[in-house]
């Protein structure tokens, strides 16, 4: 294992103040307060306490630099924000200073993106979470969302977790119509879409119409399926999505034999779910451990930054391949996230 001296910690490229901030710029990303310049990666990461605190911290000079899509998708939010945002394409480079700033794809979802700043020769890579269809930089310094970096999460393919949900839906034509308790919220119109293209009726909480309706305008109108509100009642061969934080609908209505199902990336969470008679799905929703290990590695990297990482497993391993990697965040590693 490496230690990395004091002044040796003093030169790395990332520090923590109410979000990651690229030492020695006046770049902060998915931080809430102070920077000239925020960089969001996607619409999900600050949360309502973050949404509320944006605006007012920074005074006139404050920017933030996101993607169309990602300011579309904060609704009245990021139309507020539009005065003060910098709205970059995916794969432009621009210059700011002697920074040199691109932000690509981190397929993490709709405008979700990556941030490459170049500095005096030197790369530096918020990447912030990934999923599939992300794109690569060759990075000298990286910082990735690390919240599901633990062997106890491993995620199924995509093609299995989405046959899966299928199957879920098929009992429903079986008198058992599920109820599938999501989170995070953002994963909903993912669900919605993979049971729309099967063909299966939904109703849903008002919360995750809205989402649905925001993804199918950003997304593409034919992406995302027609959703109906639930109210109450709900019919054999439909499916109710909810998000797993509100408190779940009675069992009364029209289907008597309702089956209740967790869906989530996280398994700690479905094991306490479990207890209280829901089953779980795993669903892919980021990287898990070995996934972001790979790209790691792909990136070459020399230090890396585990933003929200619940413990040190790949922070170990990155060390054992003598990476200067770390984690980084508040105290106790609140997870920034957690409301997305």
């Amino acid at each position: 294992m490496i230690t990395s001296s004091s002044s040796s910690r003093n030169q790395r490229a990332f520090i923590y103040r109410a979000g990651v901030r690229l030492a020695g710029t006046v770049v902060a990303c998915d931080a809430a307060a102070g920077s000239d310049l925020v960089f969001l990666s996607h619409a999900a990461v600050l949360g309502a306490r973050g949404r509320r605190a944006l605006p007012r911290v920074g005074g006139s000079r404050r920017q933030i630099l996101a993607t169309e899509a990602t300011l579309s998708l904060l609704g009245p939010f990021g139309d507020r924000l539009r005065a003060q945002a910098l709205v970059a394409p995916f794969g432009r480079p621009f210059a700011l200073g002697d920074l040199r700033l691109e932000i690509f794809p981190s397929g993490f979802m709709p405008g979700a993106a990556s941030l490459l700043c170049e500095r005096d020769g030197r790369r530096i890579v918020y990447a912030g979470p990934v999923g599939e269809g992300y794109e690569l930089r060759a990075a000298d310094a990286l910082c990735l969302d690390a919240r599901f970096a633990t062997r106890q999460i491993v995620f199924p393919a995509r093609a299995a977790a989405e046959e899966s949900l299928r199957r879920l839906a098929r009992d429903g034509a079986m008198g058992a119509a599920p109820l599938l308790l999501i989170e995070p919220l953002a994963l909903a119109p993912v669900i919605a879409r993979v049971l729309g293209s099967a063909g299966v009726p939904l109703r849903a909480h008002r919360a995750i119409l809205d989402a649905v309706a925001a993804f199918r305008e950003v997304d593409g109108q034919s992406t995302y399926p027609t959703v109906q509100r639930f109210a109450g009642r709900l019919t054999e061969n439909e499916a109710l999505l909810w998000p797993a934080e509100a408190r779940p609908p009675s069992q009364g209505g029209q289907v008597q034999a309702r089956r209740m199902v967790f869906v989530s990336p996280r398994v700690g969470s479905a094991a306490r779910l479990r207890l209280s008679g829901a089953d779980a799905l795993t669903f892919p929703f980021g990287a898990d451990f070995d996934q972001l290990a790979r790209y790691v590695e792909a990136t070459g990297a020399g230090e890396v930054a585990l933003s929200g990482a619940p413990d040190d497993e790949l922070a170990e391993l990155l060390r054992g391949r003598g990476l200067d990697a770390y984690r980084i965040g508040p105290p106790r590693q609140i997870d920034l996230f957690q409301a997305a």
